[in-house]
């Protein structure tokens, strides 16, 4: 898919789920399981010392196994790592910053990026960039929705995915779709650590797949 799908496919389905895991094993039955829930667009984040080598293993999986699956790579700070990740097949990037670096080389590839913002002048910058999509982030610590409304505001015609702090309830995720956000990320709340313990996989299924719905129901 082109970067223009990707980023119409974020706003369609209005969720993006985050996993990161040292343990490959872990990361392909969450993959797994947010895949029969429904899931279409997963960001594998890069945080640990072995993030690159899993993805490589994550990338083949999808190939192999979750025909459709758009996996993207997130927490990319700067061009380097934007660079490795695409060589290594990553759909779209993520960054939890704005770098004029990774702007350059995600153009460069046709790369989907979306910028980490926490201001008006991250969100004005990528705008003057010509990027449309950005993630704000950590989005419960800058004001939660209310935060959204004000931006939201200032810049009409940006599309925002809202990182850090979504609650997984009807409440909250309606709260943030009502302040004008196009998706949102889960990250930690989706992939309970005692359910991933006990192989208990079914369960991270039927949590996706209520997410998905209270997201259907706050864009009513």
């Amino acid at each position: 898919m082109t970067q223009h799908e990707i980023a119409a496919l974020v706003k369609q389905t209005g969720f993006m789920p985050l996993f990161t895991h040292t343990d490959v094993t872990v990361c392909k039955n969450v993959l797994k399981a947010s895949y029969d829930a429904g899931v279409r667009l997963f960001e594998f984040t890069n945080r640990n010392e072995n993030s690159f080598d899993i993805f490589i293993e994550l990338r083949k999986y999808c190939s192999q196994s979750l025909p459709g699956m758009i996996l993207g790579i997130g927490t990319i700070k700067n061009g380097q790592q934007a660079e490795q990740f695409i060589h290594a097949g990553a759909d779209f990037l993520i960054s939890p910053l704005i770098n004029h670096e990774i702007h350059e080389v995600s153009s460069k590839h046709k790369k989907l990026w979306m910028p980490g913002c926490a201001t008006p002048s991250d969100i004005g910058m990528a705008e003057n960039w010509g990027i449309n999509i950005v993630k704000i982030f950590p989005a419960k610590q800058l004001g939660g929705p209310a935060f959204i409304k004000a931006v939201k505001a200032v810049f009409p015609n940006m599309q925002f995915m809202t990182t850090g702090g979504v609650e997984p309830t009807q409440d909250d995720i309606s709260s943030w779709f009502k302040s004008g956000v196009a998706a949102v990320g889960i990250g930690s709340q989706l992939f309970p650590p005692d359910w991933l313990a006990d192989n208990q996989y079914e369960k991270v299924t039927e949590h996706v797949k209520n997410i998905i719905g209270y997201i259907d129901n706050a864009r009513k």
